[in-house]
């Protein structure tokens, strides 16, 4: 049954990739390529976890990923076709807020004093707790287990350094990209709120936000390098390039845990990290009975966003949201290997929801809804669509591990787009009207002469 499993998600792997015209970032694609991946990582940890699929697995992955894809599907098929007039006003790199001023060094000053004041705040709050790696080991523990916040100020500082490497980002690549002022200080200040960012990551002890934005990075490092890449085998191209950054951000993954007293070794952490999660999926389903929680555990994140706000208006909304970490699955192998996550695919609370048809519902609403945004991203390049999709397609790679979409329905949230959107149209939004405007005009003129 395992190795049917794993020859189903290679067939729809190949299905999603010709269906998706070979777009790397189509997210049909990107969901049937991470469920091929990791269960890739099952299968290779076949003998330690004693891998036993089973039936119902097979039936509700399969389901999951047609269900996504129907939904993209649809959107695509409600989509009109945009005529080649619509298609001129395209922008180069060049073109994409390079001669705009940047104020990189505001932003960097900016990253640098938020950075210090937050995270001498956490420090702070677990002075006695002894060395720096306990420090970091009692924070996590404070956050997961006492529900431990340094307070509203402090947590909007914290989205305003994540804002700032974001956007950093998007300007790194249009330099890069550019071949223009490629001066060394100031790539040099861009990288430093990026740095900046990574060491509040590592205090904060939620390597899970590392993640969203190396995900980030990779989504937006693709779309720069297909535009602007004029030779043969782009895709190839692209593989071998995002390999590379995969297996450097997997390693600075890892040594942020190490920091944190994580004793797992490489090859351990991709394993339960990678594979357990769509395993952990495959143990729980075969046993769940019910009952059924009809909308709680999808939406609890977004529950306890409700009851926070009402309760600010002194209003006690009467709602009961479950625990966002899951209880332990462990299991000791007969070769001694102990086996221990409590990570879960997204399809959990759905089916914890609504059974079966949890698992039609809320991927046919996930593949519609990022369908729909991977077609307003294309519709101009160098955007904050770009920006926007790359920042949110971090749900459709977690799926088999978790569910980001709906459980990320937080204030948290609501904080950081605002902040990346503030910072991003202060700093490119007249720029790239004028800019637009500019080659508008440009095409008109053209196709007037023809």
């Amino acid at each position: 049954m395992a190795f049917l499993m794993f020859l189903l998600l290679a067939i729809f792997v190949i299905i999603a990739y010709f269906s998706g015209k070979k777009d790397l970032l189509s997210p049909w694609f990107l969901l049937c390529l991470m469920l091929f991946a990791t269960f890739t990582i099952v299968l290779c940890n076949y003998t330690n976890w004693e891998v036993k699929i089973n039936g119902l697995f097979v039936l509700y992955v399969v389901t999951a990923i047609i269900a996504f894809g129907l939904g993209g599907l649809l959107v695509r098929s409600l989509s009109p076709a945009r005529s080649a007039n619509k298609q001129t006003a395209r922008l180069s790199v060049n073109d994409a807020n390079v001669q705009r001023r940047y104020p990189v060094y505001i932003l960097l000053i900016v990253s640098v004093g938020f950075a210090a004041i937050y995270i001498y705040k956490l420090l702070s709050d677990v002075s006695g707790a002894g060395s720096f790696s306990d420090k970091l080991r009692t924070i996590y523990q404070n956050i997961v287990y006492n529900d431990y916040t340094p307070g509203f100020l402090f947590n909007q500082m914290r989205e305003v350094i994540t804002a700032i490497a974001y956007v950093n980002t998007f300007r790194l690549m249009i330099r890069l990209f550019s071949g223009k002022n490629k001066d060394s200080m100031s790539i040099t200040a861009l990288l430093i709120p990026i740095v900046v960012f990574v060491a509040m990551v590592l205090v904060t002890s939620d390597r899970n936000i590392f993640i969203r934005y190396a995900f980030y990075f990779i989504c937006l490092y693709v779309l720069f390098f297909r535009e602007n890449c004029k030779k043969r085998n782009v895709n190839l191209r692209i593989i071998q390039k995002v390999v590379i950054l995969g297996i450097i951000l997997l390693l600075i993954f890892f040594l942020l845990g190490k920091l944190k007293q994580y004793s797992s070794g490489l090859t351990r952490v991709i394993g339960i990290y990678g594979g357990s999660g769509l395993y952990d999926f495959n143990l729980w389903i075969k046993d769940f009975k019910g009952p059924f929680l009809n909308g709680n555990a999808t939406f609890t994140a977004l529950l306890g966003s409700l009851k926070t706000i009402f309760g600010y208006v002194g209003i006690d909304l009467d709602v009961q949201t479950l625990n966002r970490f899951d209880a332990f699955i462990e299991y000791k192998s007969a070769n001694g290997y102990i086996y221990s996550s409590n990570i879960y695919s997204a399809m959990k609370p759905f089916v914890e929801d609504f059974g079966y048809f949890g698992v039609i519902l809320f991927p046919f609403i996930i593949g519609a809804f990022y369908q729909w945004l991977f077609n307003k991203m294309k519709k101009r390049k160098y955007g904050f669509g770009w920006v926007v999709y790359s920042m949110r397609i971090y749900p459709v790679l977690f799926f088999p591990i978790a569910e980001q979409l709906f459980g990320r329905f937080t204030l948290g949230f609501v904080y950081e787009l605002f902040w990346l959107s503030v910072l991003y149209f202060a700093i490119f939004g007249k720029k790239k009207r004028r800019s637009v405007a500019r080659q508008s005009a440009k095409v008109t003129g053209v196709l007037n002469e023809g």
